[in-house]
This record gives C-alpha cells, sequence and structure tokens, in this order.
C-alpha cells in the first residue's frame, strides 16, 4: 500500500510541476501552455484510465481489446485534446515562420 501512495503522490507532483510550468514566462512565449495544461490532465487521468481498462479485462472471456476500450474510455479525450494543441503549436509556429 506505502508504493501506491508513493506513487500516487509522485504523479500528482508531476502534474503540478507541469501546471506551474505553464505559467513560465519562456513556456508563454513559446506559445505552449496549452499544451502544458493538458499534459497535466493527463498525468492525472492516466492512473484512473490503466484502473478502468484492467477492470474491464476481469472477465475471463475479455480480451486486451477490452483493455483498450477501457483505457480510451478515459483517456481518449485528454488525448485528443492534446494531439489537436500540439498541432495547432505546429501550424501557428510554422506560419510565424515564413
Amino acid at each position: 500500500m506505502g508504493v501506491l501512495g508513493v506513487l500516487g503522490v509522485l504523479i500528482l507532483l508531476v502534474a503540478i510541476i507541469l501546471f506551474w510550468s505553464a505559467g513560465l514566462p519562456k513556456i508563454k512565449s513559446k506559445k505552449l501552455s496549452f499544451v502544458m495544461i493538458i499534459l497535466g490532465l493527463n498525468v492525472i487521468a492516466t492512473p484512473m484510465a490503466l484502473f478502468i481498462g484492467v477492470m474491464a479485462t476481469d472477465s475471463p472471456t475479455s480480451t486486451i481489446n477490452d483493455f483498450w476500450l477501457g483505457f480510451f474510455f478515459i483517456q481518449g479525450t485528454p488525448l485528443l485534446i492534446l494531439i489537436i494543441g500540439i498541432l495547432k503549436w505546429f501550424i501557428i509556429d510554422k506560419r510565424k515562420n515564413k
């Protein structure tokens, strides 16, 4: 139980560092604040997504597909928002360099 508590504290610490670093001037100047905040949300959502994915495979007849369906049920939206944010950042960066 102690190991799980330490892992939980580490996950929260990483998320807090990501949220805090989104406000730094260097990150703001590169327009990466949105990406850093979504990364923090992904870090927080990943343990819950893994838990739901493992619980989806509890039945003896379940397959790996059931794990991925459970995982992406929780993690799908934050990952999609992260991908959109990164693509938007690349597009804006390329347009400003031209």
